[in-house]
């Protein structure tokens, strides 16, 4: 019973992030950074992931980074075992590295909800050579290709992390006829009906 409470709190919290993004995008041009936008909108009060992430993240940037740190949490939460590291690493990767006071400070409002969440990931820090030029590569897009440096340097670990969700998935279509008539999937969800 508590895994179905525990999805649904994340749910909720990938809802306040979705509130966050559309918010953030209707009141801020793309180079104010968060915390101009946060001081000139008061929208945008009340969001703690906003106060949580680096003071000299843009718009932009935060909006494209929390994109990449949240679009596979629909379909994560929906598996039938959740790879809880991998939530959380997500997150981390995309919004928090070199910023490890802003994680602790994410890590403990999601902790509230869900006890589990981030715990054996360590603080992620920036390369020593030079953060901010790394930082920039990595959000500039190939001309040939629109491709960025992140999602080139990631490719193999979306390719292998695909093969496997659809090894999953085969796997999961093959050993149960329908999802809803299975009382083996998550079948303590408050929200599921009873049949």
């Amino acid at each position: 019973m508590k895994d179905a409470y525990e999805r649904r709190a994340l749910l909720l919290h990938l809802a306040d992030v979705l509130q966050a993004v559309n918010r953030l995008m209707n009141c801020s041009s793309g180079e104010q950074t968060v915390d101009e936008a946060l001081a000139a909108a008061d929208s945008l009060k009340g969001l703690p992931l906003l106060t949580q992430v680096s003071s000299s993240m843009t718009t932009r940037d935060f909006v494209s980074h929390a994109v990449a740190a949240f679009c596979s949490w629909p379909k994560e939460l929906l598996e039938l075992e959740l790879d809880r590291e991998q939530l959380a690493r997500e997150v981390q990767r995309a919004l928090f590295v070199g910023n490890a006071p802003g994680w602790r400070a994410y890590v403990a409002t999601l902790r509230e909800e869900v006890v589990w969440f981030g715990t054996g990931l360590e603080a992620v820090e920036q390369s020593k050579a030079d953060p901010a030029a790394a930082s920039e590569d990595a959000l500039e897009p190939n001309p040939l290709t629109g491709e960025t440096a992140g999602a080139r340097a990631d490719s193999s670990d979306i390719e292998s992390d695909d093969h496997a969700h659809a090894r999953k998935s085969r796997e999961s279509v093959e050993s149960v006829e329908s999802v809803e008539s299975d009382p083996r999937f998550h079948p303590s969800w408050p929200w599921k009906s009873e049949v």
